[in-house]
């Protein structure tokens, strides 16, 4: 037991380091191999669920694969194998395939759509705007920001602005999921939630509100949290919109008005 408590120990260190270094991180959709050496009948492959847990011989249940390194796997599994089931193991993990993953560029770029992201490689926000075609001429390149889902609060964004003040050249780093959105001067985008994610036109003798903005890109979705809207403005922290409590005609419901470049999520109400 003390040497298993020892071996775990050393994957902790070992998945700090890693952090550290930049080393692989498993992922949802990866396949892997895994091996124990001399032990034929302890070789699977398995690809990692969503859910990121797999079934290993003996052991049982590998909870939360997805986010360790192949390294940090193989320790974990070595360790529990020592504990009473197999003296000395020694344990390889490979990744046989690697699982798709994604970012997405909209609003004012030549060819707004889906960025495929490269597993080994980093590729940065200004990066996938080049893939997209680049910026257009009337686009607010100041406002472009990267919509990504905040861990804090399951269901919300952060806005990370791709460029600063501080520091006119910055980027972002991508990540699986990131949503870049690129403004345009006349134009305020509708995200996530609703029938038909857009950008919708600012009116040029009328004004637009953020119910207006989530009627016109065809209303809520089945599964909206539509008394959780994020209003994301340049230069500003995300403002939470009740638009529920708007519909209904709440007294102090607040319906604000939207400016060129504003970014609107609806999350979802099942998180």
């Amino acid at each position: 037991m003390v040497r298993c408590v020892f071996i775990l120990l050393l994957a902790t260190v070992i998945a700090t380091v890693a952090a550290a270094d930049g080393a692989y991180r498993l992922f949802p959709g990866d396949l892997v191999r895994i091996e124990v050496f001399g032990h034929a009948d302890l070789q699977i492959e398995a690809r990692i669920p969503n859910g990121g847990d797999i079934n290993f011989p003996l052991i049982g249940i590998l909870a939360q694969v997805a986010g360790k390194s192949p390294e940090t796997l193989a320790a974990e599994i070595t360790a529990r194998l020592a504990d009473g089931y197999i003296r000395n193991p020694s344990v390889t993990v490979q990744v046989r395939e690697y699982g798709p993953r994604h970012a997405w560029v909209v609003g004012a770029v030549k060819g707004a759509g889906q960025i495929k992201l490269d597993p080994l490689r980093t590729t940065t926000a200004q990066q996938a705007i080049g893939a997209a075609g680049g910026i257009d001429e009337d686009a607010d390149r100041a406002g472009t920001m990267v919509m990504r889902d905040d861990p804090a609060k399951p269901g919300t964004k952060l806005a990370i602005p791709v460029e600063t003040p501080e520091a006119a050249k910055a980027d972002v780093l991508l990540e699986h999921g990131d949503v870049i959105v690129v403004p345009r001067a006349d134009r305020v985008y509708v995200l996530g939630q609703v029938q038909y994610p857009r950008a919708v036109p600012l009116p040029s003798n009328d004004v637009l509100t953020v119910s207006k903005a989530i009627s016109i890109a065809g209303g809520f979705g089945r599964f909206a949290k539509d008394n959780k809207v994020q209003l994301v403005r340049r230069g500003s922290q995300p403002q939470t919109i009740d638009v529920r409590a708007v519909l209904a005609g709440e007294k102090d419901a607040v319906d604000p008005l939207l400016k060129a470049g504003d970014t609107l999520f609806v999350p979802e109400s099942r998180f």
